[in-house]
């Protein structure tokens, strides 16, 4: 009795067996179904909801291709002694089309009988305003002050480098795409680009010194001869209010000089500061080489803030 229920339950462990082996090593390969062991770790919903909110943050943020023909061109100023830079973009062909109007035999379109229409002509060019705008935007994106975008427009014309041309001005956009200008062309730039920060400026030409110098708006006893504009030189870093004239340094320019509007808009309220500086400069540079120690510190301080010492 034992011997046949053990033989039976060693008949029924070996069909089984068969039968389980059979299921496993002879069935069809579901291709459906990956093997625990295979699987990719299932992602949590939350985990990949972050992932593509981190993708399309990174393409949102990616700086746009600029379009053919055209390249970033970037521009260096100082203010408060920190130094910074602006970018824009501007097109290679505009460029072309500009230098063959400062071509010898073109002649810009402009009333012969006053310098001012002539001046007029090259600030008020239409094609060249979207960049002029477009730097403006640039600027007021450094400091939400507007007079500190004044100054950082001043600094960054000023330090454009000094290089003449032809015997004809360069516009303002041609002075930005080069990199280079003289005193009228750079003047001119600035008067555009402080109208676009939303200053009152202008342009002042001395005829027998053949100089030019821009102005921003200003009231008493700031302004430039009682103008309603402040002196800029723009040549190099100058502080804005330094004419070298009577009040500074005797007098650099002398002759009756042509005012030319630029823009209509606000004066610079803050202009007391840079017109103490000014005078403060002067007087340590009419005594340069006789400074005390306190007084040559004085002179290392206005010198980084303006940064003064840059030559174009």
């Amino acid at each position: 009795m034992n011997r046949r229920f053990l033989l039976c339950l060693a008949m029924t462990a070996l069909i089984a067996f068969t039968v389980f082996s059979g299921c496993t090593s002879s069935a069809p390969k579901d291709d459906s179904v990956t093997p625990a062991s295979e699987k990719t770790p299932a992602v949590p919903a939350a985990a990949e909801t972050r992932a593509t909110s981190h993708a399309v943050r990174q393409m949102a943020t990616a700086p746009a291709a600029l379009p053919a023909g055209t390249k970033e061109h970037t521009f260096a100023y100082v203010i408060n002694g920190v130094k910074g830079t602006v970018s824009i973009p501007m097109s290679d062909s505009l460029y072309a089309d500009y230098a063959k109007k400062s071509d010898p035999g073109y002649k810009p379109p402009y009333d012969a009988a006053t310098n001012s229409s002539y001046y007029r002509a090259y600030m008020e060019d239409p094609d060249q305003q979207p960049a002029i705008v477009e730097l403006a935007r640039a600027i007021q994106e450094k400091t939400p002050v507007a007079d500190d975008q004044a100054r950082i427009a001043v600094s960054l014309v000023q330090h454009i480098p000094y290089k003449e041309g032809g015997k004809q001005y360069r516009y303002p956009y041609e002075v930005l795409y080069k990199n280079q200008g003289v005193c009228g062309e750079k003047s001119m730039l600035l008067a555009l680009l402080l109208k676009d920060l939303g200053f009152g400026s202008s342009v002042f030409y001395f005829l027998p010194e053949d100089h030019m110098a821009a102005g921003i708006k200003a009231s008493s006893p700031y302004d430039f001869r009682n103008s309603g504009y402040a002196f800029i030189e723009a040549t190099e870093p100058y502080i804005i209010t330094d004419s070298l004239t009577d009040n500074l340094a005797q007098g650099k320019f002398t002759s009756t000089m042509e005012i030319t509007p630029a823009g209509t808009g606000k004066a610079l309220e803050s202009i007391a500061g840079d017109y103490g500086d000014a005078r403060q400069w002067a007087g340590l540079e009419a005594k340069i080489k006789s400074l005390s120690s306190s007084e040559n510190e004085a002179w290392k301080v206005l010198n980084a803030k303006y940064d003064l010492s840059y030559y174009t």
